[in-house]
């Protein structure tokens, strides 16, 4: 019955009614039975249409000539490397609105959607005027998550904008998206991610000192940084520490920025519960203006935006089937993938062979591909060559 209800609740259009429609009231009505949370645009009344997935689109000019308007609350439920691809996002709604504060919100929960880690991202982004914590709850889909916490720290007349993508095939890019779903216009190239600057903890200052002395006083082939886990899918890459074994035999100096259990004079270990995320990439920052700038070898994390925002060449490891694969592609990144996408330039992805990798089996019916490191090694070999000339 339930079932049947949704269908027709979808197939007649109610969810994607515009404001001030008859429909748009009994959506409105039916989210807050239903869901007993109020949500972000049933308040903020920015919503205008919804695809089939339900990915909202706002106009926030047409609303501004209709209500008053004081200020924008971004509500991110999210990752912080899904955070860093939509810092274009801040930067445009400040342009298109600088007489309006932004403020965010952002989950302190650690989930399948969320990470806390982006609050502190947030906090250092200077075009955001206040960051608050609320206590979210992920549900059945990303795009349904339970911020209703949020709610009682956005003041009056502030519009509730829940930061959206879309996820379909089809879509161009997820920098492209958000900037569509708040009604912002769309430049090509892609906008790159944008990493503020933010002051460096004591602890993150010994660890560069101690990266940086290695790199002077050694006779490095060059630095390779790695991160090798994934918060979102619970993927660890488990030849971690022969891979890094190989790279040390070639010669490079190697920083792990995910656990490893190798003690040797060319692995520095990153340890995070000294550090935090603004820390990591103010030491990626400064290694890539130095002498040697690194190369990086991660699998598609939060490194992939990172080092889309500093410019460093990274070799990525894709681990799931994926589609949209190209969403999330910038132009600094190399793909090692098992799987063809026709939208990623040839010159920019390693095809992997079956000898080249085995499946595993997760949590879930996901399966997961361990590339083998001598296959690892030779793409990465393969793109420094094509990087350095």
């Amino acid at each position: 019955m339930i079932h049947w209800l949704y269908r027709c609740y979808r197939r007649i259009g109610i969810h994607s009614a515009p404001p001030g429609t008859l429909f748009f009231l009994v959506h409105s009505l039916v989210r807050r039975v239903l869901h007993r949370r109020i949500f972000g645009f049933v308040s903020g009344n920015a919503y205008t249409r919804a695809k089939f997935g339900g990915i909202p689109y706002y106009d926030i000019g047409r609303l501004r000539r209709t209500r008053p308007v004081s200020g924008l609350a971004l509500v991110y439920f999210m990752g912080a490397g899904d955070y860093l691809m939509t810092t274009p996002l801040i930067r445009a709604l400040h342009l298109a609105y600088p007489d309006l504060p932004i403020y965010a919100y952002a989950s302190t929960h650690t989930d399948n959607v969320s990470s806390p880690l982006v609050l502190q991202l947030l906090k250092v982004n200077p075009l955001v005027d206040k960051v608050f914590g609320y206590i979210g709850r992920p549900r059945s889909i990303w795009t349904d998550y339970d911020f209703a916490d949020a709610l009682k720290d956005i003041p009056k007349d502030f519009v509730i904008l829940p930061v959206f993508y879309d996820v379909e095939p089809v879509v161009y890019h997820r920098a492209t998206s958000v900037l569509e779903t708040f009604g912002l216009p769309v430049d090509l190239p892609v906008r790159e991610p944008i990493a503020y600057k933010a002051e460096m903890s004591p602890a993150a200052e010994d660890l560069l000192r101690s990266i940086r002395s290695k790199i002077e006083l050694g006779t490095h082939a060059g630095v390779v940084c790695t991160h090798f886990g994934a918060r979102s899918s619970g993927y660890e890459y488990p030849h971690a520490e022969i891979l890094i074994g190989r790279l040390v035999k070639l010669g490079f100096l190697v920083v792990a920025f995910s656990p490893i259990d190798i003690e040797h004079d060319n692995v520095v270990p990153v340890d995070f519960s000294l550090i935090s995320p603004t820390d990591s990439i103010e030491i990626l920052r400064t290694l890539a203006a130095g002498s040697l700038p690194p190369f990086m070898i991660s699998i598609n994390s939060i490194m992939w935006p990172v080092t889309a925002a500093l410019n460093i060449v990274n070799l990525g490891l894709h681990t799931f089937r994926d589609p949209a694969l190209h969403q999330y592609v910038y132009p600094n990144i190399f793909v090692v993938t098992q799987y063809m996408n026709g939208q990623i330039s040839p010159n920019r992805w390693f095809f992997a062979p079956e000898t080249a990798y085995a499946l595993r089996r997760m949590d879930g019916e996901t399966l997961f591909t361990d590339y083998k490191p001598d296959f690892v090694i030779d793409c990465f070999q393969t793109m420094v060559a094509l990087a350095r000339n």
